[in-house]
């Protein structure tokens, strides 16, 4: 089994790539996306919380030590901007090359994608500044803006995006499992180094949540279409032409076939009706 459909809805001669997606594919997520938005200018107007945020990273930068700071600078590198982009092109190229399961591949690199992105576009909407916290900083912090957690935010599509195409459910499990650590170890480590508040870390979970879905809905019609344009082959995947543009109806062939059946029973009837009025005028 290598793909979420067929491990709902088996068949023998393999099924039609899809991806899980939600019912609501485009509202759910623009409201997620809305509401934590929303919050997040909220945050910007509203000083008291953020000074109570402020006292919990000065509370955190107290404690810090040597390895804590080792592995919070490694968490800062690893999941930059440019390192974000290289992990998720490692896992297309692991599955489609691999794996050979390019259609799981285009699907993760989508959904990966459109997470990641919803994350920077409300980070870019909101606008609010990162924490001020007295101490050395562990590094050079990139960008002015702090809600929500990019870090966090790209992990949690990464996470999620693999799971969408995960060969089973016990893959799938595992993958969740350890994605859910990583992320906490990830966000932890954001506050710890004072890059985030943590309402910013929680704020990257439904912001990259609702972009992943969104990117499953996508990836539901673009994927096969790419599928069977370049001729992708995957095992236990079955691809379908896609239905000629404004086809609500039979094709035109079988409306031709259909045509050409009822004129083909209509000429024997055209024929006897015409004997019958040379026998009426003989008459």
């Amino acid at each position: 089994m290598t793909n979420p459909a067929q491990y709902t809805s088996p068949s023998p001669g393999g099924s039609p790539w899809h991806l899980p997606q939600l019912r609501h594919r485009v509202a759910v997520p623009l409201v997620a996306v809305l509401v934590t938005a929303t919050i997040g200018r909220l945050l910007v107007l509203s000083p008291r919380i953020t000074d109570g945020e402020t006292a919990l990273l000065e509370g955190l930068s107290q404690h810090r030590n040597a390895l804590l700071d080792v592995l919070a600078t490694v968490v800062q590198i690893a999941l930059s901007n440019g390192a974000a982009v290289l992990i998720i092109a490692a896992v297309i190229g692991w599955l489609a090359v691999i794996r050979r399961r390019p259609l799981d591949a285009a699907g993760f690199g989508i959904t990966a994608l459109s997470g990641w992105a919803a994350v920077g576009i409300v980070k870019l909407a909101v606008e609010r500044p990162r924490p001020t916290v007295s101490g050395d900083p562990l590094g050079a912090v990139t960008g002015s803006m702090s809600f929500p957690s990019s870090h966090t935010g790209a992990l949690v599509a990464i996470v999620l995006g693999l799971s969408l195409v995960a060969s089973g459910a016990r893959t799938r499990r595992s993958v969740l499992l350890w994605g859910t650590l990583g992320v906490v170890a990830v966000g932890a480590a954001r506050m710890y180094s004072g890059a985030h508040y943590p309402l910013d870390v929680l704020a990257a979970l439904p912001v990259a949540w609702a972009g992943v879905m969104a990117g499953a809905s996508v990836a539901n019609t673009v994927v096969p279409a790419l599928a069977f344009g370049f001729s992708w082959r995957q095992a236990g995947v079955t691809l379908r032409a896609p239905a000629p543009r404004g086809a609500t109806g039979p094709t035109a062939a079988a409306r031709a076939e259909g045509s050409g059946s009822s004129v083909a029973r209509e000429a024997p009837l055209r024929g006897t009706a015409r004997h019958d009025q040379h026998s009426d005028r003989a008459a």
